[in-house]
């Protein structure tokens, strides 16, 4: 009865996101003949893009103030890659002093 029940959340699961799927394609095909998108009037085509740049591409602009300048990027690449070729071979200088103290430690127990 429970495998019945989880078959049945399985077909539910994939069915809902079929429904989820096709509801938004058929929302954006509804929301461009709306707006009359696919139009041989060049007119319109015109004041949707100026509608488009006026309200919806300010909000999607990255400032190039706000982005990291190629010297950032890279200092900080670099310490990062430094920072982690020093732990590696520190790891490994330090590796038979650790095997070591770790092999005298079990020979200590065993007396």
């Amino acid at each position: 009865q429970a495998a019945a029940h989880l078959d049945d959340m399985g077909f539910l699961w994939k069915t809902g996101k079929i429904v989820l799927r096709v509801g938004i394609v058929a929302a954006a095909v509804k929301i461009s003949l709306d707006n009359d998108i696919w139009s041989l009037r060049t007119e319109k085509g015109s004041d949707l893009y100026d509608k488009l740049k006026k309200y919806i591409v300010p909000g999607t602009i990255v400032y190039r103030e706000k982005l990291p300048s190629v010297g950032d990027v890279q200092s900080e690449v670099g310490g990062r890659w430094n920072k982690g070729v020093n732990a590696v071979f520190s790891a490994v200088e330090n590796a038979p002093a650790s095997l070591n103290t770790v092999a005298n430690g079990l020979i200590n127990n065993k007396n």
